[in-house]
């Protein structure tokens, strides 16, 4: 059986300057987003715990994807995309929102920290796609973000600051009580991860 093992490479989002689309799912079931859904266990446990859901994930590096293409094959209720997920983010998800399905939660689960200042631009959380984020996603669109790098949470919380992002609700345990691979080899490491979910006001 084919395993990917969690790496830290880096994959430059604003290097890919593909446009995709999405016409939607074809009905109003609610939708979970995964942005960086690497291995998928993470939206494998979540489909189980709720079938009648869709879920869409975004991983940017391509063999991953169609790793997660083959993985998903058999659930018609699940879509894949690589490329830049902020360039397409919203040629995707707003076809959804105009059939009239609710985007139930956006998680990003320990993204790239991009370390380098020079490189801070990468990051999927950044003032100005928040400022976009809020010209169209519902306001009561929940985004979920957890990560084991503390700097990166303070940083993005300093982000949010300058956005329409006010509302904001660190929290302690697992989304939905599934902890991603990642996050159960920090936790039996005793390591910290720091974790919020944030709404536009």
């Amino acid at each position: 059986m084919n395993t990917i093992k969690r790496t830290r490479t880096h994959a430059n989002p604003l290097a890919n300057l593909q446009e995709i689309h999405f016409e939607g799912f074809g009905n109003t079931r609610p939708i979970f987003v995964d942005v960086g859904a690497f291995k998928g266990e993470f939206m494998a446990q979540l489909a189980d715990k709720f079938p009648d859901h869709n879920f869409i994930c975004f991983e940017i590096r391509t063999p991953i994807a169609e790793h997660l293409r083959e993985k998903f094959k058999d659930r018609p209720n699940f879509r894949v995309f690589d490329g830049d997920a902020g360039r397409n983010f919203r040629n995707i998800l707003e076809p959804c929102l105009k059939e009239g399905a609710k985007i139930e939660e956006i998680f990003v689960n320990f993204p790239d920290p991009w370390f380098k200042d020079r490189h801070k631009k990468r990051r999927f959380i950044t003032t100005e796609f928040c400022h976009t984020l809020a010209t169209w996603l519902p306001a009561e669109t929940p985004i979920v973000f957890q990560t084991d790098q503390q700097f990166l949470f303070e940083e993005t919380l300093e982000y949010l600051k300058e956005t329409p992002y006010q509302s904001i609700k660190r929290f302690e345990d697992s989304v939905h009580g599934i902890p991603t691979d990642w996050e159960k080899v920090k936790m039996a490491k005793g390591e910290p991860i720091w974790r919020m979910t944030f709404t536009r006001d």
